[in-house]
């Protein structure tokens, strides 16, 4: 005779298995390091467009691609065209720049298209504020996360552009009062800064002091919303970049 069990002990051992099931999963998930996980928007027509036109301008053969949010992405502004040409239009420049990213939307696209076929002397990157963004996405980025996704950024483009210089910048200043956001882009900055150490053709640079005051709050002269500069802003940020880019190219 088979051994007989209880229907309250099938149920008991079912409920016990679906439990650990359920932590199982739950720390799996805890683990997984979203800043560091190619993720693409194109259910986004414009984000898919973008995509689609950065490869194309790569045709042009760019001595200086710019990875990154936004903040690249706003110099596509006609009321910056000042700055492209005096600054970077020289490099045949390519804007990798797309409003909205964190960091992994750009380890997406550079892992789709956006690095091939090109041999850029210089990748300038400026990525992370808007994963420490708790106002306009769930999940926010903790210092660790997003440096271990913007260390991500500079394999991919070493492996892809094993010659290229990679500038990498600090992430900007945030807000007009100290907040939580502006902690942990500090805190960030302040691990990135360490890069060069494990690759010797990355190099940081923070200019993050050129937009705040001497009471360290940002300066609505040349950040408006206390997060993108304005034309001046721009003006400011490459007469500070100038020297690094024109450096690297040589």
């Amino acid at each position: 005779m088979k051994n007989f069990i209880p229907p309250t002990l099938k149920l008991r051992r079912t409920s016990i298995l679906a439990i650990l099931l359920f932590f199982t999963l739950g720390c799996d998930q805890k683990t997984k390091n979203l800043a560091a996980i190619p993720t693409d928007k194109l259910y986004s027509e414009g984000w898919s467009n973008r995509h689609q036109e950065v490869m194309l301008n790569n045709k042009s053969n760019p001595q200086l691609i710019l990875i990154g949010n936004s903040i690249f992405n706003s110099l596509d502004d006609t009321t910056r065209n000042f700055v492209w040409k005096k600054y970077i239009k020289k490099y045949d420049a390519v804007n990798m720049g797309f409003s909205g990213d964190r960091t992994e939307n750009v380890i997406w696209r550079l892992q789709n298209g956006e690095l091939d076929g090109i041999s850029p002397r210089v990748a300038m990157v400026l990525i992370g504020t808007n994963n420490t963004d708790g106002n306009h996405y769930l999940n926010i980025t903790q210092a660790e996360e997003l440096s271990e996704g913007i260390w991500e950024i500079c394999k991919i483009i070493r492996n892809k552009l094993p010659e290229t210089q990679i500038l990498l910048l600090g992430i900007f200043p945030y807000g007009y009062k100290p907040n939580n956001r502006d902690n942990i882009n500090k805190a960030t900055n302040k691990i990135i800064s360490g890069f060069p150490k494990k690759d010797k053709k990355i190099h940081y640079r923070d200019i993050g002091d050129i937009f705040v005051d001497a009471e360290s709050k940002v300066k609505k002269s040349l950040m408006p919303d206390f997060l993108h500069p304005n034309s001046d802003g721009y003006k400011v940020m490459f007469d500070a970049l100038e020297s690094d880019i024109e450096k690297l190219m040589h």
